[in-house]
């Protein structure tokens, strides 16, 4: 898969606007956060949805993860998976668990991963859960969290898009990825 040249550069930190300064906060050290903020309006809508999404879900974390980390595979994502391996072992997931759902195989997955894997990789492909996948999905999961499955499938299809596109690239190695980590409030 194909992956940009940087097309939109991160915003230097002291060019930013107040207004990119107040949305962005302490999110300045992340690479997305000031390539994003390149549109104001874009960041205040995607950047609450994203949160929405991740931090205040319905799934567990572990189900949350294996959706993100699949979908990001499945798409060719280097950026976004970067971080939610992080976000994995925050989580309490092994290697071998962060791996086998990457690679959407693995011993260690229950048959509900394999169920909820499935699930991402119809909706990646088609857009759409059959009914007997949607069905064992149902056997554990509330109306709210089946709709959270697609919702955040369809969300990190969309960063997918945007840091491939958007050309974004990892944060350099002086400590800027340690730093964004003590920000997430969330496992």
């Amino acid at each position: 898969m194909q992956t940009a040249r940087i097309r939109i550069p991160p915003l230097p930190v002291e060019a930013f606007s107040a207004e990119q300064a107040e949305l962005v906060g302490d999110w300045k050290h992340l690479v997305f956060s000031r390539v994003i903020i390149n549109s104001p309006r874009m960041y205040r809508t995607f950047v609450k949805h994203l949160e929405e999404m991740v931090a205040r879900t319905a799934l567990p974390p572990r189900d949350r993860q294996l959706i993100c980390l699949r979908m990001l595979e499945l798409c060719g994502d280097v950026y976004e998976v970067t971080h939610h391996v992080t976000i994995s072992r925050n989580a309490g997931l092994t290697e071998d668990e962060i791996a086998a759902m990457r690679a959407g195989t693995g011993n260690c997955l229950t048959a509900f991963d394999r169920t909820l894997l499935q699930a991402v990789a119809a909706l990646q492909r088609e857009q759409y859960v059959s009914d007997d996948t949607w069905q064992a999905l149902a056997v554990r999961y509330t109306t709210e969290q089946l709709m959270e499955v697609v919702f955040l499938a369809g969300c990190y299809l969309t960063m997918a898009m945007l840091t491939r596109n958007f050309g974004i690239e990892l944060e350099p190695g002086n400590g800027e990825f340690e730093r964004i980590n003590t920000l997430r409030s969330y496992t």
